[in-house]
């Protein structure tokens, strides 16, 4: 386990396009580019990337015609830029002149459909519209009032209108009102008080309400026969043009990520320059790839430039590790990659996420069957990687629950397999009162050795980077260490374990003090060992040190008693089926059976989701911040992707 050597590549040849190069390292897509050409290109300022807005237009248009817009893979077929540029412009103008045209149907058919709801109530109307608005002396307004309104209108009997009503649908009246000219604008207002809700009669309604209503509805029709038309694009692409277009696009995304790759050359004195890491094992196949191009060469610089040179040129990571640890880098990624020549923290953490897991969550049946739904659904259907994590801690459900005697809850199943085995009964009762007191103390013992483990495991790494200061000073090195496992030796006599020299004066001096003030002024002895002056005053270095180890003690502890929750875990497992099979006790038959098995699935999927979350945060919290700097970059091979916009936006 571990970390992919890395070779740092140079590729030069004679000025010229350097199409070809780039072309061979996206095909063999072990080149991870330096990031210092990027820069300089793009203060020189980059050309435009003609591609990208034609391949967005050609995407679009297959999408419009009906068609599948994902990417395929590039066949090799080569396609003349304009040519293809003219055709997808002139289809596209074809696909928007129609789209026009089905936005104006679905505007009329909208238009039209709201005019047939008012209409409807308007069907007692016997008299022809257009005679109705011919009135030159009279203002008429169609619309509806609420039925509280309507009762206050003789009210108004004294002004000049008259309202007739045609239809009323339980709230309100629709009808129409006749004022004067002259008295339009006092009688608006009173309506507006009413809450009337005045209905504009389109232009295109003509003859009596029945009358429109009928020629609305031929209308339509030819409408929604012309929108069906419209909607086949056969026309404008057959199956075979969208086949073509998906070729374009497909050529298109290849041609725009060598063109995007172009930041990457630099151009000096008639010779380009590409220069990366390649994986030490694929350095050979590089080589032999690169004479495919004429004029091409490929040189290595040595290993120790790449890992001392300067930070920019920092050696991307690619992890490493067989195939129990392999699906357990998935949580290495998301806290962030160990830098180049660093520890890989995926085999511990493979080790420690499993074991704990398996504490927590100890039982035979429900670790099998939630290893077959890990392994078979989540892995193999629906290609999670989260399946296999799962899948192997299950294997540790399986080994704790035999340990606790629990098969899908139930605790005493496996004693006559005890028994056979010479076994007076199961190796841990969990529920006991002794059990629990085991079970907890066991927690916190399992917690400080895999803090220590951490402790160590940092200061290997930082003894592999030459950070002597650190190693010794800092409170996650040989100080930290000493004092840490010094104090729980302390609480040791609490537990009945009585060790020499433990408590003396001399321990307290060697062990517990001077530890302690290593690390309170841990700052200013790492400056002096670096040849540095110290920063700050004398009073500022006290203050800090008091609040470092004020926070190093409370951490300690804290961490510590973190692990706790590892045996509450196996406790509340146990808990919670004890409460599965006491309500299946109050039934009986068919009942039973039912209660016990839902109440297994209920249990199996609650404390899984809450276990793996809980040991993630342990990792993440009490282990990895000891040891673990995440400062390393990914390792990113030039290649051709099928899907650009997601690996631009990771």
């Amino acid at each position: 386990m571990g970390m992919v050597k890395m070779k740092h590549i140079n590729i030069y040849g004679p000025e010229q396009d350097p199409q070809q190069t780039l072309e061979v390292l996206a095909k063999l897509a072990c080149f991870h580019p330096d990031k210092d050409a990027e820069r300089i290109n793009a203060a020189a300022g980059a050309a435009e990337n003609l591609y990208t807005p034609l391949l967005a237009s050609t995407l679009g248009l297959i999408k419009d015609v009906g068609g599948d817009p994902a990417l395929q893979e590039y066949r090799g077929r080569f396609f003349e830029y304009g040519a293809v540029k003219d055709e997808v412009e002139a289809l596209s103008a074809q696909v928007a002149e129609r789209g026009k045209r089905q936005a104006e149907i679905s505007a009329k058919l909208a238009t039209y459909a709201q005019t047939k709801t008012q209409l409807y109530h308007l069907t007692g109307l016997h008299t022809s519209v257009d005679e109705i608005f011919a009135c030159k002396y009279l203002k008429v307004r169609f619309g509806r009032i609420p039925k509280d309104s309507y009762l206050k209108l003789p009210y108004y009997d004294d002004h000049s209108f008259t309202f007739s009503e045609y239809d009323f649908d339980g709230e309100y009246y629709w009808g129409m009102y006749f004022v004067p000219e002259s008295h339009a604008k006092e009688v608006d207002d009173i309506f507006a008080s009413l809450y009337f809700e005045r209905m504009w009669v389109p232009d295109f309604v003509h003859g009596t309400p029945q009358d429109a209503l009928a020629q609305i509805m031929t209308q339509e029709s030819e409408l929604q026969a012309e929108q069906k038309e419209l909607d086949n694009m056969s026309d404008i692409a057959a199956p075979a043009d969208i086949e073509r277009l998906r070729e374009y696009a497909s050529w298109l995304n290849y041609e725009m990520q060598i063109f995007d790759m172009r930041k990457y050359v630099i151009t000096l004195e008639h010779t380009y320059y590409i220069s990366g890491y390649v994986p030490e094992s694929d350095v050979e196949r590089l080589k032999q790839g690169l004479l495919m191009v004429h004029g091409v060469k490929a040189c290595e610089d040595d290993e120790a430039d790449a890992v001392d040179g300067a930070p920019d040129r920092q050696p991307p990571v690619k992890l490493k590790n067989n195939w129990f640890a392999r699906p357990f880098e998935m949580f290495i990624t998301m806290y962030g990659l160990p830098g180049y020549g660093d520890l890989d923290p995926t085999g511990f953490v493979a080790v420690t996420y499993a074991l704990l897991f398996g504490i927590m969550f100890g039982d035979v049946g429900q670790g099998v069957l939630l290893g077959l739904i890990a392994y078979f659904v989540m892995w193999k259907k629906m290609h999670m990687e989260l399946g296999r994590v799962v899948a192997r801690c299950s294997v540790f459900s399986v080994i704790f629950g035999f340990l606790y005697g629990s098969v899908f809850g139930y605790e005493h199943v496996l004693d006559p397999m005890f028994h056979a085995l010479g076994f007076a009964e199961k190796p841990l009762e969990v529920l006991a009162p002794e059990g629990i007191n085991n079970i907890l103390i066991a927690s916190v013992v399992a917690g400080v050795l895999i803090i220590v483990s951490a402790i160590v495991t940092g200061i290997i790494s930082n003894l592999r980077k030459h950070i002597i200061a650190k190693t010794i000073f800092s409170v996650n090195g040989v100080s930290g260490l000493v004092f840490y496992v010094s104090l729980i030796a302390l609480l040791l006599p609490m537990l009945g374990m009585e060790l020499p020299f433990v408590g003396s004066v001399p321990y307290l001096i060697l062990c517990i003090a001077v530890p302690f003030f290593l690390m309170y002024f841990a700052e200013p002895l790492s400056a002096l060992c670096a040849g540095e002056k110290p920063e700050g005053s004398v009073g500022d270095i006290l203050l800090n040190g008091f609040f470092e180890m004020f926070d190093t003690v409370l951490s300690f502890a804290s961490n510590t008693m973190s692990f706790l929750r590892v045996g509450g875990f196996v406790l509340v497992h146990a808990g919670m089926m004890t409460v599965v099979f006491t309500l299946a006790n109050m039934t009986g038959g068919v009942f039973y059976v039912l209660i016990v098995a839902v109440g297994n699935v209920f249990v199996m999927a609650l404390e899984a989701l809450f276990v793996g979350i809980q040991v993630l945060r342990l990792e993440f919290y009490e282990i990895f911040s000891r040891f673990f700097d995440a400062n390393g970059v990914p390792f990113a091979p030039l290649r051709i992707s099928l899907d650009p916009a997601a690996d631009k936006a990771e």
